[in-house]
């Protein structure tokens, strides 16, 4: 009887464990509806564009930056770029007053399949003038001890306005000589956090 039982329990735990796994993708689909757009060679795609806040919500599941850019055609369109989670945007010092309606920034994304949409790479946000430095906040894909970061770390100051122990989001700033160095070694918009 104990033996059935037992047996009872392993052949309960295998059918849960076997529905588990054969509805996850669904499930993680569910919650990351976002599929990258992939490059001929298989590799996530990724753009950079200049563009103007609409609007900047930090919220559950995920943070929300929507910029209005000009495209190809001479219109403009909306993008909605997916970011952290609110807990986490605020522990890496995310604020909402970070940007604003209205302000000029620079973008690198990885798009989706979905039109329009996207999760951030990098977000360039201009000096409030031209004598300030630029602000650099690296994010999603390229953070932690990657080519990308050593590199950025090797040519530009930290901001401190990021919590660095969360090997997250990264801040540098980027005054006008470093800007011309980097345009001039990695070339096209925002080419030094390309891969």
């Amino acid at each position: 009887m104990k033996n059935q039982r037992t047996l009872s329990y392993l052949l309960t735990g295998v059918v849960f464990a076997l529905a588990i796994i054969s509805v996850w993708p669904q499930l993680a689909a569910a919650h990351h509806s976002f599929s990258a757009l992939q490059t001929p060679e298989g590799e996530d795609a990724v753009y950079a564009f200049e563009g103007t806040v609409r609007a900047f919500r930090i919220l559950n599941p995920h943070g929300a930056l929507i910029i209005d850019a000009i495209n190809e055609t001479g219109n403009s369109e909306g993008w909605l770029l997916e970011l952290s989670p609110a807990s986490q945007l605020a522990r890496e010092g995310w604020h909402e007053g970070l940007v604003s309606p209205g302000d000029a920034v620079t973008v690198s994304i990885f798009p989706a399949v979905t039109p329009n949409r996207a999760r951030l790479r990098a977000l360039l946000i201009p000096g409030d003038s031209e004598s300030d430095p630029a602000q650099l906040l690296v994010t999603y894909g390229i953070r932690g001890d990657t080519p990308v970061m050593r590199r950025l770390r090797e040519r530009l100051p930290v901001c401190g306005l990021i919590e660095p122990g969360f090997d997250r989001t990264e801040c540098f700033l980027i005054d006008a000589e470093a800007a011309t160095r980097l345009a001039v070694e990695f070339p096209g918009l925002m080419g030094y956090v390309r891969p």
